[in-house]
């Protein structure tokens, strides 16, 4: 999970921004020095944020924001009143790495079509809520737009992600807004980040365990020395930790806390079948580091030319029995696949099996018998886009596995 500290500017001092202008909170530190600050700690990425420009002052930040992106070689991403493609295109010029769109991300999608042609991987957008409302024009106006109306049409502009914020005030409980972020996740396939939910380094444990949030931009917490970046860096890294009972949210019983090893029976009699299930595991273990995913016809050391059915069986049966969930690639299938006797198998000793179908009317008979042997169908929108249909079954997979697990560890 990747930790970007944020440093927000209002008239060449850092402060933390409030949900109510005037209410800000100016931090005793240079800009230059905070920067340093947390370059030496280890940050990969830096966001620095023009308030002035963002709430439309007649004075702005510009000026030092280039002076930083100049100093320093770690990634900067700016952000704050950023409303026409050539100051895009400037920051850009200038050396910034990445630049976050608010307002204009609302009210012009055709800027931002053009602005993330021009600079590919390089627009982040910026969703502010509150009470589950978009805000723009420096979170002042609230729009009749909620988040869910817009991400998706927003992933199709091509940019490269998603930053969402509840702008509550500072003192309020983020577990709303934390919701939110982890339900936007799951309507996109493009990276999506969480700003302002982190006050304690439990915080960042917790959204570690989120499989579709990406990252937290932090900024109070780390001006106010509540955290320590370096901390925050070395737990956002962790593999896995076992949480106490304790300290597990209602969101964090969202993701998959054991790991699940899953049986991918995928028929591949084709070169181009075999790459397409490749590429469907690597996406399911990124998105979910908790799967372990076994491909039987690829994984194991099975001589077809040289072993008997009966011994390639005893290979796929010592695998199925060992696993926790079946996966099975109904696009396809053939009659004289593997797919019916490892989904028999599966049904016989109790393992939950699921389906994975494109929305297509037309089926043979050989998937409509094997659909019927599964728990759940996952269904995907088939096309040329191959990253967006593993992207969908990955987010489906996911949110279905953690339910199962989530079952097995508290039953009913």
């Amino acid at each position: 999970m990747l930790i970007i500290p944020e440093i927000q500017l209002q008239d060449g001092k850092v402060i933390t921004r409030a949900a109510v202008e005037g209410d800000d909170i100016v931090h005793d530190i240079n800009p230059h020095d905070a920067v340093r600050k947390f370059v030496a700690d280890g940050a990969q990425m830096l966001q620095i944020v023009d308030v002035d420009a963002a709430r439309s002052k007649g004075q702005n930040n510009e000026a030092l924001i280039k002076e930083i992106i100049n100093e320093t070689d770690v990634p900067i991403q700016v952000a704050g009143g950023i409303k026409t493609l050539a100051q895009i295109n400037d920051w850009f010029e200038t050396g910034a790495a990445r630049v976050v769109l608010g307002t204009i991300a609302i009210t012009d999608s055709s800027l931002v079509v053009e602005a993330a042609s021009r600079h590919p991987g390089g627009i982040i957008v910026h969703l502010a809520t509150r009470d589950g409302y978009v805000m723009i024009d420096g979170w002042k106006t609230q729009t009749a737009f909620m988040p869910q109306d817009l991400i998706r049409d927003l992933q199709m502009t091509g940019i490269a992600g998603v930053v969402h914020k509840g702008t509550e005030r500072l003192d309020t409980a983020f577990e709303e807004a934390l919701a939110l972020t982890e339900q936007l996740s799951h309507d996109v396939s493009i990276p999506v980040y969480s700003s302002g939910t982190v006050q304690t380094l439990d915080d960042i444990a917790r959204l570690r365990y989120l499989p579709n949030v990406n990252g937290a931009i932090i900024s109070h917490a780390l001006m106010t020395g509540k955290i320590a970046l370096k901390d925050a860096l070395q737990i956002a890294a962790q593999k896995e930790t076992n949480l106490e009972p304790d300290s597990i949210t209602h969101n964090v019983n969202m993701g998959i806390h054991q790991g699940v090893r899953a049986y991918l029976a995928a028929y591949n009699s084709s070169q181009a079948t075999r790459v397409w299930n490749l590429q469907l595991r690597e996406t399911l273990t990124e998105d979910n580091p908790y799967m372990e995913i076994l491909i039987p016809q690829i994984d194991l050391e099975i001589d077809l030319e040289s072993m008997s059915p009966r011994e390639i069986q005893a290979c796929y049966e010592s695998e199925l029995d060992q696993a926790d969930v079946v996966i099975v690639i109904l696009e396809g299938v053939e009659a004289e696949a593997w797919t019916g006797f490892e989904c028999g198998y599966a049904r016989a000793h109790g393992k939950y099996i699921y389906g994975i179908t494109s929305e297509q009317e037309a089926k043979g008979p050989c998937q409509r018998r094997f659909e019927a042997m599964c728990d759940e169908l996952i269904c995907f929108t088939p096309g040329d886009d191959v990253k967006k249909s593993h992207a969908e079954i990955s987010h489906q997979l996911a949110t279905r596995v953690m339910t199962w697990s989530n079952f097995l560890i508290h039953p009913s």
